[in-house]
């Protein structure tokens, strides 16, 4: 057998691994005998590892009429473009997308909308401050129908941030630049503080028209 070089020794491995893997691991997409179907509005595979184990995940092309909501258990939203967040907070239900949550909503579905389909939020600090308002409002309104927003975090990761805050959380008196400062680097709904950290009230407003939530750990 000739000798192989490191490259050819790891794509080897790589395959075998690969190979062994596709033998005995079900794909995250195919159906699962007993598990119930969720509707999923935007990409799978943008949703937790967790969920994507425990259901039967369906796409849009599954949903063409109101009367198919009963068939889903749940409504998973990974993506929401500014018009159909708009016309679902206003009740609008012209197009599939936003027909599909309306219907959910109308049949007391639960439905979880996931931080990665706000990706206006991604542009908070560079956006005009009344239109980046605007758009909160109507994730607010939608929060308000029941859905809920989701950072993607599962339980055991948030008991281990609770459990073990570190010592890089912010302390101290937080400002008004220190908050603008913290959005900056901040990606997640919510930002944790370590408790007894005093947030004036300038600082209260900066996090809260970025739609930030203020924890204490």
């Amino acid at each position: 057998m000739p000798e192989l070089s490191k490259e050819q020794l790891v794509e080897l491995i790589t395959r075998e691994v690969m190979r062994i893997m596709g033998d005995s691991v079900e794909p995250d997409t195919a159906d699962k005998p007993g598990c119930p179907d969720v509707l999923v509005i935007g990409s799978p595979d943008k949703l937790p590892v967790h969920i994507r184990k425990k259901y039967n995940l369906r796409t849009m092309e599954c949903y063409t009429c109101p009367e198919d909501m009963e068939k889903f258990e749940k409504i998973y939203i990974t993506q929401l473009n500014l018009v159909e967040l708009a016309d679902i907070a206003l009740g609008r239900n012209t197009k599939p997308v936003q027909c599909a949550v309306i219907s959910g909503l109308l049949c007391d579905k639960e439905i979880f909308l996931m931080e990665c389909a706000l990706e206006f939020r991604k542009n908070s600090n560079t956006m005009s401050r009344g239109f980046y308002q605007l758009l909160e409002g109507y994730v607010r309104t939608l929060q308000n129908f029941g859905i809920k927003l989701v950072n993607g975090q599962t339980p055991i990761d948030k008991y281990t941030v609770r459990s073990a805050p570190g010592d890089d959380l912010p302390e101290g008196i937080i400002t008004e630049a220190m908050a603008v400062a913290m959005l900056e680097k901040c990606t997640d709904s919510v930002i944790l503080l370590k408790k007894g950290t005093v947030v004036t009230p300038s600082a209260k407003d900066v996090f809260l028209h970025a739609g930030k939530v203020l924890e204490m750990v």
